[in-house]
């Protein structure tokens, strides 16, 4: 189910598709950062979590080939990107939290 704002003008087939897509790891992980984008910062995800740079992530994410090789992830890499992922949302509802308990802004 997709759960971003923008205007779906075809919602079964898309549903459809994005199912056949989440279907498998590489899939999955396509669709996530096709759904985030401009949320999340690819270029913080491979520094901080991987500890790699942007490039090493595209890579792995497009399977672009190298030296005869095609980058893919691994199952423990795949792993690691779902764990970013919900520190990452723990992150923003711990951010949430901390709003909607702060005292209203007085009036200058």
């Amino acid at each position: 189910m997709y759960l971003g704002k923008r205007k779906i003008y075809d919602e079964a087939g898309s549903e459809a598709r994005r199912a056949e897509l989440i279907s498998t790891k590489s899939g999955a992980v396509s669709n996530a950062f096709i759904e985030l984008e401009g949320l999340i910062n690819k270029t913080q995800v491979a520094e901080q979590y991987f500890g790699h740079t942007q490039g090493w992530l595209s890579q792995k994410l497009h399977g672009c080939e190298v030296c005869n090789k095609r980058k893919a992830f691994t199952d423990e890499e795949y792993h690691q990107l779902a764990e970013a992922f919900r520190h990452i949302a723990k992150r923003l509802a711990a951010h949430a939290d901390e709003i909607d308990a702060a005292g209203a802004d007085g009036d200058d």
